[in-house]
């Protein structure tokens, strides 16, 4: 067993492809294309990382609390060792601070946020790809297994619910809010029910997931059955010579 907030190289990189299309409508919304500094919060393995490199001409930062699993894999990118609750950079020193399945691992999730408009510069972007189990859609009701992601989520200091939270949480630090519902769902996928191997489950809930993974697995590539996982996505704006709400002072870069 991983780490509860990290999955395996593989369903991390599967996770990453899934919400691929996502993700570019975002980053094409913040113009990534002509940003200067960007910073990816809770980059594990560098899937997205590889990404934002690709897109962006200036220099990408990729920040995690653990930077051993980005090196392992050749992540070619600043790597910063910080917790996203305190960004060991400068204040208006990105143009760019991106997020994807973090902010649900972090608490109080707020921090994180006004953290990041903190290193914003003026016009700059957070962008936050994060879901909530709390809107998950199943049939039939053989599969469903929200309740277990919402206990196990919990169990492991999650917040299976924090889509729904982020955009007053951006507004709280002083952003500019705009919010878009995944709305692309995808049929039923067994790896995705794999994903609940790294969290804390009873024996029970194990062993019913252990049979929904069959179930998906024999109906794998259909419609039927349907399993989905609302993501929200955020792109919120630092207005120019806005206030910087942030008590925080500038901090001096920690590179490893």
């Amino acid at each position: 067993m991983g780490r509860a907030d990290l999955p395996e190289p593989e369903p991390s990189r599967l996770l990453a492809q899934w919400l691929a299309g996502p993700r570019g409508r975002l980053l094409r919304r913040a113009q990534i294309g002509l940003r200067r500094r960007v910073l990816e919060v809770g980059c594990g393995h560098g899937h997205v990382t590889a990404e934002l490199a690709r897109r962006c001409p200036g220099e990408v930062i990729a920040l995690d609390r653990d930077t051993s699993p980005a090196r392992a894999a050749g992540v070619v990118a600043r790597l910063v060792q910080a917790d996203a609750r305190e960004l060991a950079l400068p204040s208006a020193s990105c143009d760019l601070v991106f997020f994807q399945n973090v902010l649900l691992w972090v608490d109080p999730a707020e921090t994180a946020i006004s953290e990041a408009a903190r290193v914003l510069r003026p016009g700059g972007y957070l962008l936050a790809v994060e879901p909530d189990f709390g809107g998950m859609l199943e049939h039939p009701s053989e599969v469903a297994l929200r309740d277990v992601w919402l206990r196990a989520l919990a169990e492991a200091d999650a917040d299976p619910e924090v889509g729904r939270k982020l955009p007053g949480l951006c507004e709280r630090a002083g952003l500019d809010v705009w919010v878009e519902l995944q709305h692309l769902p995808r049929s039923a996928d067994p790896a995705a029910a794999r994903l609940l191997d790294d969290l804390p489950l009873s024996a029970v809930d194990r062993a019913r997931v252990e049979r929904v993974q069959r179930r998906l697995s024999q109906a794998a590539g259909t419609w039927e059955p349907f399993v989905h996982v609302p993501y929200f996505l955020i792109a919120a704006t630092k207005a120019s010579g806005g206030r910087d709400r942030s008590p925080r002072g500038p901090s001096t870069l920690r590179p490893t």
